[in-house]
């Protein structure tokens, strides 16, 4: 089950995982300290013997990945038969912790997740909800400039709603009162708006059969807010993409989470980030991504909903930091790994060998650095469509050449050869412009170009 999955009326507080008595404001001489004091805390009255088996659990997935997930945040995690559904531990100290890795920033947040062995779906779900709440900077410094413990938990539970409220803007309500005019003249069976701005939200409330309407944002107060007014909103990749290019983002993400299908016409309203909506587009779903999705509905084998945009996300977020201060450029591949491998061979040792299946999930929010630092290998990731990371460093060897107009590069070409070969979807990201294409039957499906760039 998916963060976007929940049933309805279910408590969706992180507070519901973490009783104060695991909240904690400590200096540590080393990581393995850290990750004690943590792993004592985490279960009340918690024997010796539970205490030791959470923190060998705890250590051995940090000797497989370190869980740093940037911008100073860990979030390590274990699963093991101890544990009665979910529960978390967080440290805090603005000074910051030793972790043992290389950073930009002191690791001040820790948040541990310990879960029961079996609940793997609701451990992944728990770690991506805590790492997209603090991608928050504000919530970060709440969370540490909280005076007390039960300031810290009320701060994870509460978005920002700080900024002032502004008036609707005229054009926004004037283009919202004649979509639904102009949708039904077009046949338009769904909408999407694209929000920026927290303050756009109120004018989804005036709107008639607003719960049908999805919301598309790279906000996470506005997705928040959103999901209180609309039944579905979908979180965008942060990075500054021209209209264009997050309006068809949007649409393929809508379409590979099921919430739009082949055959729908759609309206995309849009507007500047500031705030205010100020122009609709109407796109053709099949026309527009006839070669992502076959007449059944399937996308690529076994692909599962969230996986083709976590493999997005992590290649925009690249595409914008690189590692240390240097462009990288490098190709995901998502597919049966059986039926890749005889165009697939590898030029180093695979670092992915090994280990245990949910260890290298790229569902899992703390595999993310991991992968960013792999992407600097030569070569191509392989990905299975449930999440599974096969392989890094792998050398795609495709003889056909990919039909391409001029300006594409031989990591474009092989990527999109790949999928003409293969039936399976390539994401590649161009070193030289930062550029992340979406590659299907041997075709460019989706093109990703940052604002401001040529």
């Amino acid at each position: 089950m998916s963060a976007r999955e929940k049933p309805a009326g279910q408590d969706e507080r992180l507070s519901r995982y973490l009783r104060p008595a695991a909240v904690l404001d400590l200096t540590a001489g080393s990581k393995d300290e850290l990750l004690q004091s943590l792993a004592e805390v985490v279960l009340p009255d918690a024997s010796p013997d539970v205490i030791q088996k959470i923190y060998g659990a705890i250590q051995e997935r940090e000797s497989a990945v370190n869980t740093y997930v940037g911008e100073g945040v860990a979030i390590p995690h274990a699963r093991v038969d101890c544990v009665e559904g979910i529960r978390l531990a967080l440290a805090r100290n603005a000074s910051g912790f030793p972790y043992g890795v290389e950073t930009d920033q002191p690791v001040r947040i820790v948040v541990l997740v310990v879960g029961h062995e079996a609940l793997t779906d609701e451990h992944v779900r728990v770690l991506g909800e805590i790492a997209n709440a603090l991608k928050s900077e504000e919530l970060r410094r709440k969370v540490l400039q909280a005076p007390d413990v039960q300031a810290v938990i009320k701060a994870l539970d509460s978005p920002d709603r700080s900024a002032p409220r502004r008036k609707a803007r005229p054009l926004s309500q004037l283009l919202l009162s004649y979509a639904r005019k102009l949708g039904r003249e077009m046949g338009v069976g769904a909408s999407m708006v694209l929000l920026e701005n927290a303050d756009d939200v109120a004018l989804l409330k005036r709107l008639p059969g607003r719960r049908s309407v999805l919301v598309a944002t790279s906000s996470r107060r506005v997705l928040e807010e959103a999901e209180n007014v609309v039944a579905n909103a979908i979180l965008l990749p942060q990075m500054p993409f021209r209209r264009e290019a997050r309006l068809r983002l949007a649409a393929l993400m809508a379409l590979t989470k099921g919430l739009i299908q082949r055959g729908d016409v759609v309206a995309f309203l849009a507007g500047d980030p500031a705030g205010g909506l100020d122009s609709m587009t109407i796109l053709e779903i099949g026309r527009e991504f006839g070669r992502f999705v076959s007449p059944s509905g399937e996308m690529a084998p076994g692909l599962l909903p969230g996986v083709l945009e976590r493999v997005i996300t992590i290649a925009t977020e690249l595409s914008g930091e690189g590692r240390e201060g240097r462009p990288v450029g490098t190709i995901f591949v998502v597919g049966d790994p059986d039926t890749l491998g005889p165009y697939c061979q590898q030029m180093v040792m695979n670092p992915f060998r090994g280990y245990p299946e949910e260890e290298r999930n790229i569902l899992d929010p703390t595999l993310k650095e991991t992968v960013k630092e792999f992407a600097a290998i030569d070569g191509a990731f392989v990905v299975r469509g449930d999440g599974v990371v096969v392989s890094a460093g792998t050398y795609l060897k495709v003889s056909r050449d990919a039909d391409l107009p001029g300006g594409y590069g031989s990591r474009h070409r092989v990527a999109c050869a790949i999928t003409d070969a293969v039936s399976c979807v390539a994401v590649a990201l161009s070193q030289s412009t930062g550029e992340v294409t979406v590659f299907k039957k041997g075709a460019v499906v989706l093109s990703l170009t940052r604002a401001g760039a040529r």
